[in-house]
């Protein structure tokens, strides 16, 4: 997996509460990309562990 497709969640100060913002974009779009991510992701593993 690229840096580029990972979350980054950026460090905050203690106490500090994070706010939730709107995603632009269309939402099925979005879940789309998601859970072919996902699935990228399980197949991959899925191969690796195949190997062993």
């Amino acid at each position: 997996m690229s840096w580029s497709t990972r979350l980054t969640i950026p460090r905050r100060q203690p106490g500090e509460v994070a706010k939730a913002r709107p995603t632009p974009g269309d939402h099925r779009a979005q879940l789309e990309k998601v859970r072919q991510v996902s699935m990228d992701r399980y197949e991959g593993a899925y191969r690796e562990l195949a190997r062993a």
